[in-house]
Protein backbone atom coordinates (compact mmCIF):
# COMPACT_ATOMS: atom_id res chain seq x y z
CA UNK A 1 0.00 0.00 0.00
CA UNK A 2 1.29 3.03 -1.15
CA UNK A 3 1.36 6.33 1.66
CA UNK A 4 1.66 9.73 0.08
CA UNK A 5 3.81 11.29 3.34
CA UNK A 6 7.36 11.67 4.24
CA UNK A 7 7.54 12.75 8.11
CA UNK A 8 10.85 10.67 8.15
CA UNK A 9 13.13 13.70 8.08
CA UNK A 10 11.09 15.52 10.58
CA UNK A 11 10.96 12.81 13.03
CA UNK A 12 14.59 12.00 12.48
CA UNK A 13 15.46 15.60 13.50
CA UNK A 14 13.41 15.37 16.39
CA UNK A 15 15.35 11.72 17.40
CA UNK A 16 19.36 13.10 16.96
CA UNK A 17 18.66 16.93 18.73
CA UNK A 18 18.51 17.05 22.57
CA UNK A 19 16.31 19.45 23.84
CA UNK A 20 17.36 22.23 21.03
CA UNK A 21 16.25 25.75 21.87
CA UNK A 22 13.63 28.09 20.11
CA UNK A 23 16.50 30.22 18.26
CA UNK A 24 18.56 26.56 17.34
CA UNK A 25 15.68 25.10 15.93
CA UNK A 26 15.12 27.85 13.75
CA UNK A 27 18.65 28.10 12.66
CA UNK A 28 18.40 24.25 11.56
CA UNK A 29 18.36 23.92 7.92
CA UNK A 30 14.03 23.23 7.31
CA UNK A 31 13.67 19.71 6.55
CA UNK A 32 12.24 18.90 3.04
CA UNK A 33 8.65 17.69 4.11
CA UNK A 34 6.96 16.31 1.80
CA UNK A 35 3.06 15.74 2.09
CA UNK A 36 0.19 15.09 0.15
CA UNK A 37 -3.23 13.76 1.57
CA UNK A 38 -4.32 10.34 0.43
CA UNK A 39 -8.33 11.20 -0.11
CA UNK A 40 -8.64 7.20 -1.76
CA UNK A 41 -6.54 5.42 0.99
CA UNK A 42 -8.56 7.40 3.65
CA UNK A 43 -12.04 6.13 2.25
CA UNK A 44 -10.43 2.58 1.60
CA UNK A 45 -9.77 2.12 5.39
CA UNK A 46 -12.47 3.76 6.56
CA UNK A 47 -14.92 1.31 4.17
CA UNK A 48 -12.81 -1.55 5.20
CA UNK A 49 -13.83 -0.89 8.35
CA UNK A 50 -17.81 -0.36 7.98
CA UNK A 51 -17.86 -3.41 5.54
CA UNK A 52 -15.92 -5.68 9.05
CA UNK A 53 -18.07 -4.30 11.09
CA UNK A 54 -21.42 -5.39 9.36
CA UNK A 55 -19.81 -8.79 8.31
CA UNK A 56 -18.93 -9.64 12.01
CA UNK A 57 -21.75 -7.73 13.90
CA UNK A 58 -24.60 -6.85 11.66
CA UNK A 59 -26.95 -5.67 14.46
CA UNK A 60 -24.42 -3.25 15.60
CA UNK A 61 -23.66 -2.62 12.38
CA UNK A 62 -27.35 -1.74 12.06
CA UNK A 63 -27.31 1.02 15.56
CA UNK A 64 -24.05 2.18 13.91
CA UNK A 65 -25.69 3.39 10.40
CA UNK A 66 -28.85 4.86 12.59
CA UNK A 67 -26.11 6.67 14.84
CA UNK A 68 -24.55 8.04 11.47
CA UNK A 69 -27.31 9.40 10.11
CA UNK A 70 -28.57 10.90 13.23
CA UNK A 71 -25.35 12.87 13.50
CA UNK A 72 -26.10 14.57 10.32
CA UNK A 73 -29.54 15.53 11.13
CA UNK A 74 -27.47 17.09 14.31
CA UNK A 75 -28.97 14.99 16.77
CA UNK A 76 -25.84 14.16 18.96
CA UNK A 77 -27.70 12.81 22.17
CA UNK A 78 -29.89 10.15 19.77
CA UNK A 79 -26.44 9.57 17.99
CA UNK A 80 -24.19 8.59 21.74
CA UNK A 81 -27.19 6.74 22.57
CA UNK A 82 -27.37 4.14 19.05
CA UNK A 83 -23.46 3.97 19.49
CA UNK A 84 -23.78 2.60 22.98
CA UNK A 85 -26.45 0.16 22.05
CA UNK A 86 -23.89 -0.91 18.82
CA UNK A 87 -21.65 -1.42 21.59
CA UNK A 88 -23.29 -3.52 23.56
CA UNK A 89 -22.75 -6.38 20.43
CA UNK A 90 -19.34 -5.25 20.12
CA UNK A 91 -17.53 -3.43 22.61
CA UNK A 92 -14.22 -3.82 21.10
CA UNK A 93 -14.42 -2.88 18.08
CA UNK A 94 -12.33 -0.13 16.63
CA UNK A 95 -14.36 1.51 14.69
CA UNK A 96 -17.46 1.97 17.07
CA UNK A 97 -15.16 3.28 19.56
CA UNK A 98 -13.53 5.76 17.65
CA UNK A 99 -17.15 6.71 16.51
CA UNK A 100 -18.47 7.16 19.88
CA UNK A 101 -15.58 9.31 21.05
CA UNK A 102 -15.69 11.43 18.15
CA UNK A 103 -19.41 11.97 18.91
CA UNK A 104 -18.39 13.23 22.59
CA UNK A 105 -15.87 15.49 20.94
CA UNK A 106 -18.55 17.22 18.79
CA UNK A 107 -20.74 17.87 21.89
CA UNK A 108 -16.97 18.70 23.99
CA UNK A 109 -17.55 16.64 26.11
CA UNK A 110 -13.85 15.63 26.75
CA UNK A 111 -13.68 13.72 29.09
CA UNK A 112 -15.74 10.64 27.65
CA UNK A 113 -14.63 11.29 24.45
CA UNK A 114 -10.80 11.00 25.47
CA UNK A 115 -11.65 8.02 27.23
CA UNK A 116 -13.00 5.97 24.14
CA UNK A 117 -10.63 7.53 21.49
CA UNK A 118 -8.07 5.80 24.00
CA UNK A 119 -9.77 2.61 24.03
CA UNK A 120 -9.97 2.86 20.48
CA UNK A 121 -6.58 3.15 20.04
CA UNK A 122 -5.70 0.10 22.23
CA UNK A 123 -8.38 -2.35 20.08
CA UNK A 124 -7.35 -0.86 16.62
CA UNK A 125 -3.87 0.26 16.95
CA UNK A 126 -3.39 0.72 12.63
CA UNK A 127 -6.39 2.85 12.87
CA UNK A 128 -5.86 6.53 12.11
CA UNK A 129 -8.78 8.11 12.93
CA UNK A 130 -8.97 7.88 17.26
CA UNK A 131 -5.28 9.05 16.69
CA UNK A 132 -6.48 12.22 15.07
CA UNK A 133 -9.05 13.06 17.83
CA UNK A 134 -6.98 12.62 20.37
CA UNK A 135 -4.00 14.56 18.72
CA UNK A 136 -6.76 17.49 18.49
CA UNK A 137 -8.04 16.59 22.43
CA UNK A 138 -4.47 17.04 23.40
CA UNK A 139 -4.20 20.50 21.76
CA UNK A 140 -6.94 21.61 23.40
CA UNK A 141 -5.97 21.03 26.46
CA UNK A 142 -2.16 21.98 25.77
CA UNK A 143 -0.73 19.23 26.51
CA UNK A 144 0.92 19.31 23.32
CA UNK A 145 3.76 16.93 23.14
CA UNK A 146 1.02 14.39 23.64
CA UNK A 147 -0.99 15.80 20.86
CA UNK A 148 2.39 15.73 18.85
CA UNK A 149 2.77 11.76 19.44
CA UNK A 150 -1.08 10.90 18.72
CA UNK A 151 -0.79 12.91 15.19
CA UNK A 152 2.56 11.86 13.76
CA UNK A 153 1.43 8.35 14.39
CA UNK A 154 -2.12 9.33 12.51
CA UNK A 155 -0.23 10.77 9.88
CA UNK A 156 1.99 8.07 9.50
CA UNK A 157 -0.92 5.68 8.73
CA UNK A 158 -2.94 8.26 6.43
CA UNK A 159 -2.37 11.04 5.87
CA UNK A 160 -4.91 13.66 6.04
CA UNK A 161 -5.49 17.74 5.99
CA UNK A 162 -6.74 17.94 9.38
CA UNK A 163 -3.91 15.85 10.81
CA UNK A 164 -1.06 18.08 9.12
CA UNK A 165 -3.06 21.00 10.06
CA UNK A 166 -3.28 20.19 13.69
CA UNK A 167 0.83 18.86 13.80
CA UNK A 168 1.18 22.60 12.33
CA UNK A 169 0.00 23.80 15.09
CA UNK A 170 1.32 21.18 18.10
CA UNK A 171 4.55 22.37 16.17
CA UNK A 172 3.76 26.15 16.52
CA UNK A 173 3.00 25.72 20.08
CA UNK A 174 6.24 24.07 21.06
CA UNK A 175 8.00 26.88 19.13
CA UNK A 176 9.54 24.56 16.52
CA UNK A 177 8.71 27.14 13.27
CA UNK A 178 10.20 25.54 10.73
CA UNK A 179 8.10 22.40 11.32
CA UNK A 180 4.75 24.41 11.47
CA UNK A 181 5.71 26.86 8.31
CA UNK A 182 6.31 23.29 6.18
CA UNK A 183 3.00 21.46 7.59
CA UNK A 184 1.07 24.84 6.72
CA UNK A 185 2.29 25.39 3.27
CA UNK A 186 1.57 21.24 2.85
CA UNK A 187 -2.03 22.21 3.87
CA UNK A 188 -2.28 24.96 1.34
CA UNK A 189 -0.64 23.15 -1.43
CA UNK A 190 -3.63 20.99 -1.07
CA UNK A 191 -6.44 23.02 -0.25
CA UNK A 192 -5.33 26.39 -1.04
CA UNK A 193 -9.14 27.59 -1.50
CA UNK A 194 -10.64 25.25 1.24
CA UNK A 195 -11.43 25.66 4.77
CA UNK A 196 -8.14 24.11 6.18
CA UNK A 197 -5.87 26.02 3.47
CA UNK A 198 -7.35 29.18 4.58
CA UNK A 199 -6.99 28.71 7.87
CA UNK A 200 -3.16 27.21 7.73
CA UNK A 201 -2.76 30.30 5.46
CA UNK A 202 -3.72 32.84 8.46
CA UNK A 203 -1.77 30.65 10.69
CA UNK A 204 1.65 31.13 8.57
CA UNK A 205 1.05 34.68 8.95
CA UNK A 206 1.47 34.44 12.02
CA UNK A 207 4.58 32.99 12.40
CA UNK A 208 7.81 34.73 13.44
CA UNK A 209 9.88 35.77 10.87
Amino acid sequence: MKYFIFLSLILLLSSCVVNPTPDQRDSEPPPQVLIEEDVQLEKTINDHAVQQLKNLHPEAFLFHEQARAAEVKGDMNAAIELYHKAMQQAPTNGLLLTSLGLAYLRIEDIIPARRYLLKAVNADPGYYKPKLGLGYIYLQTQQTQKAVTQLEDSLKQVATLEGTFLLGKAKEAQAEFLQARHLYQAVIRVDGNGRLGQAAANRLRSLPK
